[in-house]
């Protein structure tokens, strides 16, 4: 009995289609990759009951020829690829021949399109794999995709897509997408006939991004472009600082190539350059934009193409931790009455400024620039006509605090030794040492606080000390030729290392080392690697050791010394990279108490 078929054509094509299409949202995905490749820079969108009912996309670019409306939307047909060797070098957002061809096997699929050299328009609509003929059409420019009915002949499938409303919400984050990494291109996305985005062209990435940042209550000031360049790559970086950011990766998007991707390694390195600048399980809001050798990448992995491989993921990784652990700033919580937006300490003026793109190897200096208005439609004008009069009183009022805080400040220094002037109030949960500056309270936590002092210290190697008897390190060959040229690594931390007769020995160590010139030895006889990891583990092994713990009562003499010193810090930050103090505004705390006056 023959128990073996060949499948139609049809059910073929339908069977390869779900591989492709999966709901609105792969559609538009194909269709808007295919109106960039085109080099459309305006495009609207227009969806009804999710996508499921229709998704249009009208386009400016190029077009398409009436002879290519003849095969187009057949079984891979692209305009992408000539040769086998194209793969290896893919430019272009599409590539594969099957989105057209799998959309036209699961709706009705109509396109019109000019023909810049006919000067004139043409149609073909292939309705569930039924072509039709190529037929003359009024359109003047571009090119219209109008995707009817999904699934509406497999009844099964359409029954496992969403509510429209859930659809329509995957249409539009898959525009914010897009419009993020194509500043130069305009997006109007309509939903049921009503305007849910407007991306207005942007003259760079940051002004399109702060299009998505600022609805969100994210200010100009508050996030940062870093830009790094190899020889293979380039990176560009928008992200907040450390005063912003929330409980979940969401907002953490990676590009390669123009492209939205997924690929956990590379959002890792984001959460990475952070470090301990942000509160444990809180992330950033970070937009990474990587161009890389297209020879370097291969995108032809997934069939949405949302995975890639990179040959050079490693040096990337790196880069992108680098570009954030040395630009991004950071900023000392605030406890505040009614949010937790949080400021700087001490105030700085610097970071209030737009800053130009930071360089791997040149940080260059801010400037202010005018502020740009938002292409991005969420919230409509006060009907109020004076509303502008009251905005510039509130920001009158602002400044004119602003300056009485400045004053305030100033006066509470000591013109002698340029000491903040604090008042001691105590200690808390035998952890936080309180301390009182003009209108403002400060909770410091005395153990990071501590470690920093000392890792200070070790860095101006004031506390070291010869060894009469240099200790004699036991190490494999390749710990020895790692020493050969980083040594350096471990006299910036007062260890000293000299080599004799092909032994390393250390002749000297800072003096919060004694007791445990074992364990120091014993790390750097076993250990090499990255330079800033082995100087954490080697600082874990001396001030970690030796700094206050938490739980130690401190008598007022100790507690005063270690907050002067705090006080004279410029970014008050344990050697980590955590925050070690916040600040609360005697205003603010008057306010939770409901004291008004």
């Amino acid at each position: 009995m023959k128990n073996i078929n060949q499948l139609s054509a049809r059910i073929s094509a339908r069977i390869a289609a779900g591989e492709v299409i999966e709901k609105p949202e792969s559609i538009l995905r194909e269709v808007l990759d295919n109106a960039l490749d085109a080099g459309a820079d305006e495009i609207v969108i227009e969806i009804e009951n999710g996508g499921i009912d229709s998704i249009k996309v009208t386009d400016n670019g190029r077009g398409i020829s009436e002879e290519d409306l003849h095969i187009i939307a057949t079984r891979h047909a692209t305009s992408k690829i000539r040769t086998e060797d194209d793969l290896y070098k893919i430019k272009t957002l599409g590539f594969r021949g099957e989105a057209l061809y799998s959309i036209a096997s699961v709706t009705k699929l109509t396109i019109t399109s000019f023909d810049r050299e006919r000067e004139e328009g043409h149609r073909i609509v292939i309705d569930n794999g039924e072509r039709g003929d190529v037929e003359k059409a009024a359109i003047s420019k571009g090119t219209i995709v109008q995707a009817e009915n999904l699934f509406m002949d497999i009844p099964a499938r359409r029954n496992f897509l969403k509510r429209p409303s859930t659809e329509a919400q995957s249409c539009r984050n898959l525009v914010i997408s897009r419009a993020l990494s194509n500043p130069s291109v305009s997006f109007k996305f309509y939903s049921d006939g009503a305007l849910k985005l407007n991306f207005d062209k942007a003259e760079s990435l940051k002004e399109r991004v702060m299009m998505l940042y600022r609805p969100m209550g994210i200010a100009d000031a508050d996030v940062m472009h870093l830009r790094g360049t190899d020889e293979e790559y380039s990176i560009d970086i928008i992200a907040t600082t450390s005063a912003k950011y929330r409980s979940d990766r969401k907002e953490i998007r990676i590009y390669v190539n123009n492209r939205p991707v997924e690929e956990f390694s590379l959002t890792q390195a984001v959460t990475y350059g952070y470090g301990e600048m942000l509160p444990g399980g809180s992330f950033p809001y970070a937009c990474v934009f990587i161009c890389d050798n297209p020879e370097l990448v291969d995108f032809n992995i997934h069939p949405a193409k949302k995975e890639v491989k990179l040959r050079n993921i490693k040096e990337i990784h790196h880069a992108i931790v680098l570009l954030l652990k040395n630009g991004i700033e950071r900023i000392i919580p605030e406890i505040k009455s009614e949010d937790t937006t949080p400021f700087l300490f001490p105030d700085n003026t610097e970071s209030r400024k737009e800053r130009e793109p930071r360089v791997f190897n040149h940080i260059s200096d801010a400037t202010r620039t005018a502020e740009k208005k938002s292409g991005y439609n969420f919230i409509s004008r006060p009907s109020d006509d004076s509303w502008i009069e009251k905005a510039k009183a509130i920001r009158a009022e602002r400044e004119e605090k602003k300056i009485k805080a400045e004053e305030e400040r100033a006066a509470a220094l000591n013109d002698s030794d340029d000491v903040v002037a604090f008042r001691y109030v105590g200690q808390a949960f035998g952890l936080f040492l309180i301390a009182e500056v003009g209108d403002e309270l400060y909770f410091v936590d005395q153990h990071a606080a501590h470690e920093r002092i000392l890792y200070d210290e070790l860095l101006k190697r004031e506390t070291v000390q010869p060894l009469l008897v240099p200790i004699e390190l036991e190490m494999e060959d390749d710990v020895s030729l790692f020493l050969d040229k980083n040594h350096g690594i471990y006299s910036r931390l007062g260890i000293i290392l000299e080599k004799k007769d092909g032994r390393w020995l250390i002749t000297s160590l800072p003096a919060i080392a004694r007791d445990i010139e074992n364990e120091v030895a014993a790390f750097i006889s076993l250990n090499t690697g990255d330079e800033k990891e082995l100087e954490s583990s080697i600082f874990a092994i001396l001030a970690c050791k030796a700094a206050i713990k938490a739980g130690d009562k401190l008598d007022r003499f100790s507690a005063e010394a270690i907050l002067e010193k705090v006080f004279r810090m410029e970014e008050p930050a344990c050697p980590h990279g955590r925050t070690f103090l916040i600040k609360l505004r005697e205003k603010e705390l008057r306010e939770m108490v409901g004291r008004t006056k």
